[in-house]
């Protein structure tokens, strides 16, 4: 009799450990939010600024350590691709550059490029 207390409450505290949305609520508007993935950026071009770390004359791609761009992503370091290798031309490791994406499909490409004035 004990023993089969004794699984009972163990299932018990067991099946009740699972996971679930975590809720909060936005308290300007008294709103109830799910925490999770934010809402897919919509296609289009986004503004940026950021540091040269990398450069790849090759494959056509920049690294950069770059501020958050809004709507799009957060402040990371980050290599992208360019539309067109000739962007990179006069670019150099510790550039403070202004940048341009492209959002499209779930893909970003750098379509301009410079440095900051």
């Amino acid at each position: 009799m004990r023993f089969s207390l004794l699984v009972i409450v163990a299932l018990s505290f067991f099946l009740g450990c699972g996971t679930a949305d975590i809720k909060t609520t936005n308290t300007a508007a008294n709103t109830p939010q799910t925490t999770g993935n934010p809402p897919s950026p919509k296609d289009g071009d986004y503004a940026g600024k950021g540091t040269v770390t990398k450069i790849d004359l090759v494959s056509g791609s920049v690294e950069m350590d770059h501020e958050a761009v809004a709507g799009l992503m957060p402040a990371m370091r980050m290599e992208f691709f360019v539309s067109d290798k000739a962007l990179l031309n006069g670019l150099a490791l510790g550039d403070k550059v202004d940048f341009t994406i492209l959002y499209k499909g779930g893909t970003e490409t750098i379509t301009k490029i410079g440095k900051t004035k």
